[in-house]
């Protein structure tokens, strides 16, 4: 099985696109949400989203577009502990 566990800054950058290149290259991707870190953001016409609402976005999009498997760290050691 090919798999990678996705850990680190930012959640909804780099993060976010190794998990998506991960998944089209058809890598099992493990992205454990907890293992990582993001910081509010102000966007186009003055918008600001708190990292808390880009993390969630991020989880949603990887999940729901079937990226990456949405995890927690005490999930990727329980299955490494196997």
């Amino acid at each position: 099985m090919r798999q990678i566990v996705i850990a680190g800054i930012q959640t909804n950058m780099c993060n976010e696109t190794t998990a998506r290149m991960g998944g089209n290259l058809g890598y099992d991707v493990l992205f454990p949400l907890d293992a990582m870190h993001t910081f509010d953001l102000t966007g186009p016409f003055g918008w600001t989203l708190t990292a808390d609402e880009l993390t969630r976005a991020t989880a949603v999009s990887l999940h729901g577009g079937q990226f990456a498997r949405v995890v927690t760290t005490e999930e990727v050691l329980a299955a490494a502990a196997k």
